[in-house]
């Protein structure tokens, strides 16, 4: 596909993708709409960073900060409700979560009532109006220029994402969580753009999910923790042992897991962009 057109029809279906789940979720705030909108606001975040790569504007900033925030205002239900799934799924072979679940329970619902006020404040319209915009400082960059420029967008992402894989201490799950926000930039932007790269292999998409979500898993059973332990000290008669040391097993099979591949990261994208892609040496050695 030519790179002009994916940029222009990317900003027109994710912005589109956008408004409606935007929309979706003021009618009816619930899991999957708020799900949804979550997701749209990823996609439409990565392809301004592919725009604002190749036509810096500082409309495409406060585009991407007030994006950002409608993704922070529903990013703690988002967590409880993970939370509450899990541990919903484990409360028949380990009873003494029940007092923990109740208090997800009620937290969900005084986070639901603030997150959907958030959300029936955002007014769609003014994405509207500002994508076209972009638009037209897209049209100004030739074709060529884009085909060379959209994939070093994504290397600039990589970069970020190998230092923070190279920062990786099993110790210090932080710095998983770190790699984490790098990876799903990247992740995101590789979606965005894959159409135009040669030879891409689609099944490397979920390949790259897979890598996101075990990561993910970890972060989400370190929260839990770290919310159990919040719970116990506010409830003085509440023993959090045999619950802690059930998920902390969880959080040592799922780091463990993690690290046997995590190096997977180094083969998702090219090094440099002076070397072919990955996928593309592995094509040249089949032939070869």
């Amino acid at each position: 596909m030519d790179s002009q057109d994916l940029l222009l029809n990317s900003l027109d279906k994710t912005g589109a993708a956008y408004r409606k789940n935007l929309t979706l979720c003021q009618d009816e705030f619930s899991r999957k709409t708020v799900h949804d909108l979550r997701t749209s606001i990823r996609r439409l975040l990565a392809i301004l960073d592919v725009v604002r790569f190749v036509r810096s504007a500082s409309r495409i900033e406060k585009l991407s900060d007030r994006l950002k925030g409608q993704l922070d205002s529903v990013g703690k239900l988002r967590d409880i409700q993970v939370m509450l799934d899990r541990v919903s799924e484990d409360v028949d072979r380990l009873p003494e979560l029940e007092p923990f679940q109740k208090s997800l329970k009620k937290r969900e619902k005084k986070e639901q009532k603030s997150c959907q006020k958030d959300v029936e404040k955002v007014k769609p319209g003014r994405i509207k109006k500002q994508l076209p915009k972009l638009q037209e400082a897209v049209q100004e960059v030739s074709a060529d220029e884009l085909n060379h420029r959209l994939p070093q967008a994504v290397d600039e992402a990589y970069l970020t994402t190998v230092q923070r894989y190279s920062e990786i201490d099993p110790a210090r799950l932080a710095s998983i969580h770190r790699l984490r926000v790098a990876f799903k930039k990247f992740r995101y932007m590789v979606e965005a753009i894959y159409p135009c790269l040669p030879d891409f292999p689609e099944a490397q998409l979920q390949k790259m999910h897979a890598y996101q979500t075990q990561m993910g898993d970890i972060h989400d059973l370190q929260v839990l923790l770290e919310t159990l332990s919040e719970f116990a000290e506010d409830d003085d008669s509440y023993d959090p042992g045999p619950v802690r040391r059930f998920y902390e097993g969880a959080l040592a099979d799922q780091l463990s897991d993690y690290l046997k591949n995590k190096d997977e990261v180094l083969h998702f994208w090219r090094a440099t962009p002076l070397v072919a892609f990955p996928w593309q040496k592995t094509h040249q050695e089949k032939e070869g």
